[in-house]
């Protein structure tokens, strides 16, 4: 159990920290060929155990709903929060993306009626309080740019995509596994990632990238793997009320980083929304609850 949260919080640090990495080369790179490099890499970091799993195959009728669930996961997704660092800051995007368990657990609630306990819930509502207040901050001091909102606005649209294929997984994940399903789902988002790549009017060629870009898309790419994986060890072993909880470190991760590497000055809203956030988590965090149905993945 102990481990299984520290793969939890291990995934939180990660998704914040490739953020930041994304933040600082999306304008560079373009939003589609960075998905499509940080895919392709993970893809070949996963392949290996995806050969290696034991259970049923995957059936050819069900090849074409985990393919387009993927390319909203992966593909969609990837390319939301791409164009959401291209326009805010990967710390306010961090926060909006923090909500993601509440906005899955609405998604669930609209579907089947599945329900929550009462400590997860008031958990996850203080993170979304955070949010809050640090867009309404920013907002009142003049903070918040009309780049802001466009970027904003496409993080909660790609919390709203994951929450939703999160949610449509379930049948596929339980019949062929985690790792199957998630190998075949990232490989289908590369054609729509690769085709907005040669389209997308940003980015400078790739000739003219400097080593750090190339050291930074590697990072992204690989953690992203390496982060997958732990991620579904701690489902396995954890609830998974529990394990969601964990992505507040995003957030957190993504704000200290900013900071140190980008020359971000933090807000007394952003400051109020991290410590919501941090204490939705320890909440959470205070006794392990039964395990919901959903299992939610991160980006």
């Amino acid at each position: 159990m102990r481990l299984a949260l520290l793969a939890a919080a291990a995934t939180g640090v990660q998704v914040g920290s490739a953020l930041v990495a994304s933040e600082a080369v999306v304008a560079e790179v373009g939003a589609g060929r960075l998905g499509f490099l940080r895919y392709g890499l993970a893809l070949i970091f996963l392949l290996p155990f995806a050969l290696r799993s034991i259970g049923p195959s995957v059936g050819k009728y069900d090849l074409l709903p985990i393919a387009l669930i993927g390319i909203g996961q992966f593909g969609v997704l990837i390319a939301l929060l791409n164009v959401a660092v291209l326009y805010s800051s990967s710390a306010r995007v961090s926060l909006v993306f923090a909500t993601l368990p509440v906005v899955t657990l609405a998604i669930g609630w609209a579907r089947s009626g599945s329900g929550v306990t009462p400590r997860i819930f008031a958990a996850i509502i203080c993170s979304v309080i955070g949010v809050a207040v640090l867009l309404a901050g920013d907002a009142l001091s003049g903070r918040l740019a009309a780049s802001d909102l466009i970027g904003l606005g496409c993080a909660a649209l790609a919390t709203l995509t994951a929450a939703l294929c999160s949610n449509l997984y379930g049948p596929y994940l339980r019949r062929y596994g985690v790792v199957k399903v998630s190998v075949i789902a990232m490989a289908a988002s590369l054609a729509p990632l690769g085709l907005l790549g040669m389209i997308e009017a940003h980015g400078t060629a790739v000739a003219d990238w400097p080593a750090a870009t190339f050291f930074l898309i590697g990072f992204i790419g690989l953690s992203s793997g390496i982060g997958y994986l732990m991620w579904l060890y701690a489902l396995a072993n954890a609830p998974a009320g529990i394990v969601t909880a964990f992505l507040a470190l995003s957030p957190i991760t993504a704000v200290a980083f900013s900071v140190i590497w980008l020359d971000m000055r933090a807000s007394g809203a952003l400051a109020l929304a991290l410590v919501l956030i941090i204490g939705g988590l320890a909440f959470t965090g205070i006794r392990s609850q039964p395990k919901p149905e959903n299992r939610i993945l991160p980006e």
